[in-house]
């Protein structure tokens, strides 16, 4: 197999907010502060947003409907509150879905006294509607593992799209195939190199169909999907 095309996104570049309680990076359509609404998604993947929230903080209740929303923690304890009654803490190297369906009002934040980093990441449902659910997982022992999948994953999403990822220590090395009809877009967290090139700490990637080899120390995310925009990796 050839290797992947590998087309980094800048995290010093990516749209911003700075908040005296939180930080956020936004790879695809800005979700809130100057730029909201802006940027164009990548195909069904429509947001990818690294936000750090400060000791004691927590953003406000706010409302979804129809969206696969998962929440990887990079750092630190993540709370999560919303109208159906759950409080549900999610520890670091964990990831939640929020499958939120026919509406869904939530609010997360940070009720330690430490930084809490996360990712979070929207998906367009292939399907729509439903009683709204809301679950986790947690990244077990060594390998890139699947986290999220339309099946046969510990967390099922309503849409073909697969969520991996790897915790990388002491220079190791983690090899991915992404097959003929896939593309898929990473976030490099730590000091990793893909294929040779090396990534700041928050950098996004588009991978094209192809083997990978990562190397390094810190936390590989591959979001893998359907090889819809084959431009995305030459312009």
């Amino acid at each position: 197999m050839n290797k992947s095309v590998v087309k980094l996104q800048s995290y010093s570049q990516l749209p911003s907010l700075s908040l005296k309680w939180l930080s956020l990076k936004d790879h695809f359509i800005a979700t809130v502060g100057p730029s909201s609404g802006q940027g164009r998604p990548l195909g069904n993947l429509l947001v990818l947003a690294d936000a750090t929230f400060q000791a004691q903080s927590r953003f406000p209740q706010h409302p979804h409907k129809d969206m696969e929303i998962l929440t990887w923690v990079v750092k630190g304890v993540l709370q999560h509150y919303d109208d159906n009654g759950t409080d549900q803490s999610v520890p670091e190297k964990s990831l939640q879905l929020m499958s939120a369906r026919d509406g869904i009002f939530h609010a997360e934040g940070n009720a330690t006294n430490e930084e809490v980093r996360m990712l979070q990441i929207w998906i367009n449902p292939q399907n729509k509607g439903g009683t709204p659910l809301v679950q986790q997982t947690s990244l077990e022992g060594n390998g890139l593992q699947c986290l999220a999948a339309p099946e046969g994953a510990p967390l099922v999403i309503r849409q073909n799209a697969w969520f991996y990822v790897a915790n990388l220590e002491n220079d190791a090395e983690e090899f991915f195939n992404i097959p003929q009809d896939k593309m898929a877009y990473a976030v490099s967290l730590g000091s990793l190199s893909w294929n040779d090139l090396h990534a700041q700490d928050g950098d996004g990637i588009f991978l094209s169909a192809g083997s990978i080899k990562v190397r390094g120390s810190g936390q590989a995310i591959i979001i893998l999907q359907r090889d819809f925009d084959r431009a995305s990796l030459s312009s």
